[in-house]
């Protein structure tokens, strides 16, 4: 149905008079050829964007740093448990040693008793001596066994693979100790992971609120756009200077009315910002007392392990002045048996000790960012 003109001219005003007919109109294929494109670009949003991107990247640091935590959290548990294998190695020469010395010393007893200058308690003092050192020597290797069992798991190994290590003498008694904990905690603060981690989640949050709060002010966006149409190839892909249609805007949009959501986005962003901050407060003090606590406790393995290499000299000293006392008659097997505990016992205090100071020396790397 189209208006069609009928041929009278109306004589007031002088117009064609159009009818309304009904019209067959024959179909026709026609083709079709468009080529469009456009550009747009915000020239003010409030910040919301540039702050958006701002938390955006935060985030994204933020997660490297808690990556590079758990690297060094890693990193120390594989050389604690380094640590400890090495420590259980040396605790087993010590009781390979001791238990080497009682088998000597209760077969010279046996060798007296048969030729009548020995005695049957003495034979019978050194058997439980011994016995006792094979008990010890059994509860080291399990030691041992299980230390290896331990490093095998934290580096992804089978748990009862054979593993060679490579050997460390571990901190020495004249080893220089770190600074006071103020300056350890003073050099912390910028290097550690953890920290670095959460002030770059604080910064995601403050950079997400302003974005939020950019709401609140109008959009301004401008855009371009330029397309060809006609039903000519050529036309519309080729001279690209003619035959076109270029449309250029400038557009501002405000919402008005939200129902709050708007408030209730920004109480919420405060909210994230007010916890990562005092999760942030929380952790520099979590860290600083514990590079306190282990300084303290460097400080302490430093001293005690000084104490420990003159104690083993002594012990030695002892023991060797009552094996000499016993040989010539002048002295008891008992006091000989005593000497030698001491000794062993002070050998052992001091591989621990050695290695608690390494392993305490390694934390505080991990705790002030020295991870290497």
């Amino acid at each position: 149905v189209q208006e069609n003109p009928t041929g009278e001219v109306d004589p007031t005003t002088g117009q064609r008079i159009l009818r309304e007919e009904e019209t067959l109109i024959p179909g026709i294929d026609r083709n079709n050829f468009a080529l469009s494109t456009s550009v747009s670009y915000t020239i003010f949003d409030g910040g919301r964007n540039r702050f958006a991107h701002r938390a955006s990247k935060q985030s994204l640091s933020g997660a490297e740093m808690d990556l590079q935590a758990s690297r060094a959290a890693i990193r120390f548990a594989v050389k604690e448990r380094y640590f400890a294998l090495l420590r259980a190695g040396h605790l087993l020469e010590v009781d390979e040693e001791t238990l080497k010395l009682s088998r000597k010393r209760l077969e010279e007893a046996k060798a007296k008793l048969e030729v009548g200058v020995g005695t049957r308690s003495d034979v019978l003092r050194l058997s439980v001596a011994a016995d006792n050192a094979q008990a010890d020597l059994i509860e080291g290797e399990q030691s041992v066994i299980l230390a290896r069992a331990n490093l095998n798991h934290i580096i992804g190994n089978e748990i009862a693979q054979p593993i060679d290590i490579a050997p460390h003498p571990g901190a020495a008694a004249d080893a220089a100790l770190p600074e006071d904990s103020a300056a350890l905690i003073e050099r912390a603060l910028p290097r550690n992971p953890e920290i670095l981690q959460l002030r770059h989640t604080l910064e995601a949050a403050q950079s997400d609120l302003r974005s939020v709060k950019g709401e609140r002010y109008p959009r301004l966006t401008s855009s371009l756009s330029y397309s060809r149409n006609n039903q000519t190839f050529d036309r519309v892909y080729g001279e690209f200077d003619r035959n076109y249609r270029l449309n250029g805007g400038v557009s501002l949009t405000h919402e008005l009315f939200d129902g709050g959501t708007r408030k209730a986005r920004v109480e919420r962003s405060q909210a994230t910002v007010q916890i990562a901050r005092v999760q942030l407060e929380q952790r520099k003090r979590d860290i600083g007392l514990a590079i306190e606590t282990a300084h303290l406790d460097a400080v302490r393995l430093a001293k005690l392990l000084r104490l420990a290499k003159g104690t083993v000299q002594l012990a030695r000293e002892d023991l060797r002045l009552a094996e000499e006392r016993y040989n010539v008659g002048m002295g008891r097997l008992l006091e000989v048996l005593d000497a030698q505990v001491g000794f062993t016992q002070a050998r052992s205090d001091e591989v621990r000790v050695r290695y608690d100071l390494t392993i305490a020396l390694a934390a505080l790397d991990r705790l002030t960012g020295e991870h290497e």
